[in-house]
């Protein structure tokens, strides 16, 4: 990744030390930092050597802060549940074991508590991911053996990532569209050169409930300000 690097190799360690030694050498400007061992962290990804299988689990820097976009912010609905899903998925997915899991959700959980997430959002969340690739026979969807989990993780790897950032590649663009739009519909020129003045001079962009009333706000201190 970028100018990160994992590798594996069933060379002995003073082979690996020379390959590296000279890559190191390749240029004064350019320092190569190495770290070999049974278990190394990459990335957000702590991946461990048992016996020639690999392990995973997500990992966390110590210097690291648990802190997500807060609960009371001044943010869409869809950015919290996308903030809670996208941790989710990244503990089923680079969980290997369903001991591993466990403990990365109680983590999970208690970030999430801790920046004001309500437990029913959160619990929500992780009902609503389970009920979409388990079995439909589970009244409260749940992991309740290994197997369970490892359907599970299956069905999470199987998913393309490359779909996901099409689509996220789509909504950026669309949106880049329609603000040029508006753009271009309320700051045409005239002949004269001069901005045309339009009624509507304020874009409402109601994003959930609880910010529904701010536009008579906004009405009554466009009012004071510019018509006083």
């Amino acid at each position: 990744y970028v100018d990160d690097i994992f590798f594996t190799s069933n060379d002995s360690l003073e082979s690996i030390d020379q390959i590296l030694d000279e890559a190191d050498s390749f240029h004064p400007n350019i320092k190569l930092v190495r770290q070999i061992g049974r278990s190394v962290p990459f990335l957000d990804l702590f991946i461990e050597n048992s016996n020639g299988a690999l392990l995973t689990s997500v990992y966390h820097k110590e210097a690291t802060e648990p802190y997500v976009v807060p609960f009371g912010s001044d943010h869409p609905g869809h950015v919290f549940r996308n903030t809670v899903d996208t941790a989710i998925t990244r503990a089923v997915r680079y969980s290997t074991a369903l001991s591993q899991f466990e403990e990365e959700i109680r983590q999970m959980k208690l970030m999430f508590l801790y920046n004001r997430y309500p437990p029913r959002h959160i619990h929500w969340r992780l009902t609503t991911l389970f009920s979409k690739y388990l079995s439909k026979n589970f009244i409260l969807p749940m992991l309740n053996n290994s197997d369970d989990f490892s359907y599970l993780r299956h069905q999470l790897l199987r998913t393309s990532t490359h779909t996901e950032y099409n689509k996220t590649s789509r909504t950026s663009t669309t949106n880049q569209t329609h603000d040029k739009n508006i753009q271009n519909q309320f700051l045409q020129p005239t002949d004269n050169n001069e901005l045309t003045t339009r009624k509507r001079l304020i874009i409402h962009r109601r994003h959930e409930k609880r910010r529904a009333n701010n536009h008579r706000r906004i009405h009554e201190l466009w009012r004071r300000t510019l018509h006083a």
